[in-house]
Order: structure tokens, then sequence, then C-alpha cells
């Protein structure tokens, strides 16, 4: 009996599925890890949505904990609030742009 060599292709790609799996896992930790609040929401609602279409009130009910505890997570510190510079107020305020260009005909 010949044996065919579907079995060595099959293992292939369950390999190659693991590693790709275990990679996007790993990209996903570190972005957790760096946005916290972002990764919770949208894990909260994935799993809400997963409720919605099952049948399962404990499956929507644990997607409201997670989208109840994303929203009392601290924003990011990644980007710091910048203070106002009064920028804005450092030249006078001309109605039409530079100082020497003519207003339009009023009719």
């Amino acid at each position: 009996m010949r044996r065919s060599r579907r079995p060595g292709r099959i293992r292939f790609w369950l390999r190659t599925g693991a590693l790709l799996t275990i990679i996007a896992l790993v990209r996903l930790a570190r972005a957790a890890r760096k946005y916290p609040r972002p990764s919770l929401s949208l894990a909260g609602v994935a799993v809400t949505v997963a409720g919605i279409s099952l049948p399962s009130e404990a499956v929507l009910i644990s997607g409201f904990v997670i989208l109840l505890v994303a929203l009392f997570l601290p924003g990011s510190a990644a980007t710091p609030a910048v203070p106002c510079t009064g920028r804005l107020w450092s030249h006078p305020l001309t109605p039409f742009g530079s100082p020497g260009r003519q207003a339009p005909p009023s009719s």
C-alpha cells in the first residue's frame, strides 16, 4: 500500500499557521502593553459582538464588563498634553489675511 504525500503538506501548513499565530499574538501583546485602553476597548467590543451574535448572556455581560473596565483606565501617556503657547494671539487679527490686502467691495 502506497502512502500519499498529503500528511506532510498538512503538517507544513499546520506548523506555518501556528508560527504565524504566535507572531501575531506577540505583536498583539506588545500593542496591548503600550496602548492598554484602546486594546481593551477593542477586546470588549469583540466580546460584546460575540455575545450578541451568540445566544449567551454570560458572554454579553463579560463584554460589557470589559468595556466598563476600559472606560475607567487612564488615558495614554504616550502623547503628553502640550500647554497652549498663545501663538494664535501673537499677531493682531486682520479680517482678510495680510494687512495690505483690500476688503471685497460691499454691495
